[in-house]
């Protein structure tokens, strides 16, 4: 079975809001998207994953810049965890299809949600 190399970096959006969900130590959703066996699972896990995420989003608290943030209490301690933004209707439309054609590109998406950002691992 041969598969079509499709470039993750076009489902950004996807990979930083699956990557907030990690974040706050719910990784339910990027479980279910790397873990699929078939492209209807992965829209209906990233169905609920922007379901729960607008619901956040739109509920989140924002600091003095305008940034949109989530309390994550761990340990006694708060700290903040920024929201990236919406993935972009497009972007969503654009994914589905390449999962249609291919499953394993929600599984590369999952790994990209788990992997550390360049910018952080420079700094």
């Amino acid at each position: 079975m041969g598969s079509k190399w499709v470039d993750v970096k076009e489902f950004e959006g996807i990979v930083k809001m699956l990557r907030f969900f990690a974040a706050i130590r719910n990784y339910s959703f990027v479980d279910r998207v790397g873990n699929a066996l078939n492209p209807e699972t992965v829209e209906v896990a990233i169905r609920d994953a922007l379901r729960t995420f607008t619901s956040i989003y739109d509920s989140a608290a924002s600091d003095e810049k305008g940034f949109r943030y989530f309390e994550l209490e761990e340990a006694g301690a708060k700290r903040k965890v920024y929201l990236p933004a919406k993935p972009r209707e497009d972007e969503v439309a654009s994914f589905v299809r390449a999962v249609w054609e291919d499953v394993g590109v929600a599984r590369r998406v999952a790994i990209m949600a788990m992997s550390v950002p360049a910018r952080e691992a420079e700094g």
